[in-house]
């Protein structure tokens, strides 16, 4: 039994997404019989019969097609994960790799083309793309897609969009969704449909490794699967943080808010939050909608608001400009905010929303928006300022790192002060636990700087005909 937390599916998506929903994990098929009294025929009649149990009600993601159909296996995979010996708490991860994975796969099904403007031929790859070879096969294929658009390989010639961490976790999940695969039979497990190879390693905890005699000593022995496909992943990540970091330039930012007011307004506004005032995606999301309003800040030119839901449930006071700050009291009395509240209270009313905190943002389901439906808006803001300006590649996160590196800048510039001295007040802002981490924004600038610097002194000496 399954019910959807996320807004409906609109056709404005022209690319597979992910859709939240609830699963009964203890429903179970069950057959009714009905005889015809004239003709004495017997028809069956499946359905399914729920549980009574909430505590077995678990929330996964499953893949929409961008007609609204349901892509499969990868959706029954992810629901089978809620269940079982292999049952995992949360499904995020997975659900994020399969869903790349399945966009990778779509694709393959159309015109390419290489760096140097050449057509890459139309493959048509599917999940049954395997042959004897496991470099030919599908999964293999995926994992040089993340290599090349990864950032801790030197020589990466995609869009940077992945980190080594996240490159290695969707590909850990298309290997997890193939083995599932081959278990239930989806796909045959045989020399003629190889995924990758397994090397087994085995590992003595509490013992010296590199003892002669090591295999003879007592220590538990744990043994690992280790696959080619994976071996093909650099370790660690030796990209240095400040490196990492893709904030937008006065011009890309310009262009973000020329074209932001197309994405539906609790949207566009949650955005925002994240660029103007550096909040991360689920903080713009669990905004706290008792303190807009409560004063009169028209004299200001930021506003101070307290928020409580953040990372490491460490409360921080964020700064919000005061032309935003309007916007979000405007929105937080609209005739379409009221409407949603009224669900939100059916829901509370009725037990099924246990969380009753009052939040700024509340979608047609009377709940939160989810992270994946911001980022899917975002998505769609994105491919509509690349028919403008195709070098026009951000994700949801830079918006945070264009919100700490524009801020220095700007005080650096009014206050005549170094951006080491604004670590501090930055870290405060980004709700940092450690400047370690605020770190990286002032090494972002300083390098930035010096680019700048050693730019003015070429240009100085072209014009001087040096």
């Amino acid at each position: 039994m399954i019910r959807t937390h996320d807004e409906k599916h609109s056709n404005i998506y022209d690319d597979y997404q992910l859709l939240s929903i609830e699963v009964d994990t203890l429903a179970k098929l069950q057959v009714s019989e009905s005889i015809n009294t004239d003709s004495g025929e017997v028809t069956y009649s499946p359905y399914l019969s729920p549980s009574k149990l909430q505590s077995y009600s678990k929330k996964t993601d499953i893949i929409i097609a961008p007609d609204g159909s349901v892509v499969y296996p990868q959706s029954l995979y992810l629901v089978s994960k809620l269940r079982g010996k292999g049952a995992v708490k949360d499904t995020d991860s997975i659900a994020k790799g399969l869903l790349a994975y399945t966009r990778y796969l779509d694709s393959t099904h159309y015109p390419r083309f290489d760096d140097d403007g050449n057509e890459i031929p139309t493959e048509y790859l599917t999940y049954k793309s395997l042959t004897k070879y496991e470099e030919e096969g599908a999964p293999w294929r995926f994992a040089e897609h993340l290599l090349a658009n990864c950032r801790a390989k030197q020589n990466s010639t995609g869009d940077e969009a992945y980190s080594l961490a996240t490159a290695r976790s969707y590909m850990g999940a298309v290997i997890g969704f193939y083995k599932w695969m081959y278990r239930h039979g989806y796909l045959k497990n045989d020399d003629e449909h190889v995924l990758t190879h397994f090397t087994t390693v085995e590992i003595y905890e509490g013992i010296n490794q590199h003892d002669m005699l090591a295999h003879t000593q007592s220590g538990s022995k744990r043994v690992y699967e280790m696959s080619n496909i994976m071996k093909m992943f650099p370790k660690n990540d030796k990209t240095p943080a400040d490196k990492k970091l893709k904030p937008m330039t006065f011009e890309q930012k310009a262009l973000f808010n020329q074209h932001i007011d197309t994405l539906p307004k609790p949207i566009s506004l949650m955005l925002r939050l994240c660029e103007e005032s550096g909040l991360r995606v689920e903080e713009a999301t669990h905004f706290p909608a008792h303190n807009i309003g409560n004063k009169d800040f028209s004299e200001l030119d930021v506003v101070p608001v307290h928020i409580t839901r953040t990372k490491g449930s460490k409360p921080r006071i964020v700064e919000i400009p005061i032309e935003l700050y309007e916007e979000l009291e405007q929105y937080k009395e609209s005739k379409q905010r009221q409407k949603h509240l009224v669900k939100r209270k059916e829901l509370i009313d009725s037990k099924e929303e246990v969380d009753c905190t009052d939040y700024l943002f509340v979608s047609n389901k009377g709940r939160p928006y989810t992270e994946n439906t911001v980022e899917v808006h975002f998505g769609v803001l994105r491919r509509l300022i690349q028919t403008i300006e195709p070098t026009w590649y951000y994700r949801v996160h830079d918006l945070r790192s264009t919100f700490a590196t524009h801020w220095l800048w700007s005080e650096s510039q009014k206050r005549h002060v170094a951006y080491d001295f604004l670590m501090d007040e930055l870290a405060e802002l980004m709700g940092h636990a450690s400047t370690a981490t605020t770190e990286k924004y002032i090494k972002f600038m300083n390098k930035f700087d010096e680019q700048l610097r050693v730019a003015k002194s070429k240009n100085n000496k072209i014009n001087k005909g040096w």
